[in-house]
């Protein structure tokens, strides 16, 4: 038995096509990224670079500290004692000449005062006045009353220095007589060594009633 062999011409016949084969499609395993894994860390990188940025940004908007300056020494100031006498017991004590009237050097007296030091004097002045005061007839026959006040200073030797009318009577002819009589009893004795001040200025109230003619209290 003898073994058949293809001819060379039907083994070099066309080949019969195959149909193509399509390749296949392998999947690639998908990869969960842990939370400790080294995926999740590099993801966590942008978000730390964000932070760190704004950190930055804020440490430069802050503005710096102004230097300390140290604080300046006090200055020591030198402090220089006087010595000085105590006054004596002499000198605590008023002069004898001392009255109340005499710490109001500014303030006029009063022509009706009460203190020794000047009651004898103005008792000197209201006679010179009292002299050549009238109660004016026209007055008299209108019945005209009012009291006024005034101040005048006398000088040292006398002398009238200053008259004014500092409240009117209400009639212009009874102030008119009151100034005119003490301008008339001018020059008045001279101001005595112990009173004081001088020039010394005097304060008098003189009044019209019921024709007569009196020195009412002092303002």
């Amino acid at each position: 038995m003898s073994l058949l062999l293809a001819p060379e011409n039907e083994q070099s016949a066309t080949p019969v096509p195959r149909a193509p084969t399509r390749p296949l499609k392998v999947k690639a395993p998908t990869v969960v990224a842990k939370k400790d894994s080294l995926m999740s860390k590099e993801r966590s990188f942008p978000a730390q670079e964000k932070t760190v940025k704004n950190e930055i940004s804020r440490q430069d908007s802050i503005p710096a500290a102004p230097p300390s300056v140290p604080p300046s020494e006090p200055i020591r100031e030198k402090t220089v004692v006087a010595e000085r006498e105590l006054p004596t017991v002499k000198d605590l004590l008023p002069p004898l000449t001392w009255s109340s009237s005499n710490s109001r050097v500014s303030a006029p007296v009063s022509l009706n005062t009460r203190d020794p030091i000047f009651v004898s004097y103005f008792n000197k002045i209201k006679q010179s006045i009292e002299s050549e005061w009238e109660y004016p007839e026209l007055a008299l026959r209108y019945g005209l009353q009012g009291k006024l006040s005034l101040e005048f200073t006398i000088a040292n030797d006398g002398q009238l220095a200053q008259l004014r009318l500092i409240r009117s009577s209400g009639s212009q002819l009874l102030d008119e007589e009151a100034i005119r009589a003490i301008k008339a009893a001018a020059p008045f004795p001279p101001i005595p060594p112990w009173i004081k001040p001088n020039p010394l200025p005097v304060s008098a109230s003189m009044e019209y009633h019921d024709n007569r003619l009196n020195y009412g209290l002092s303002r």
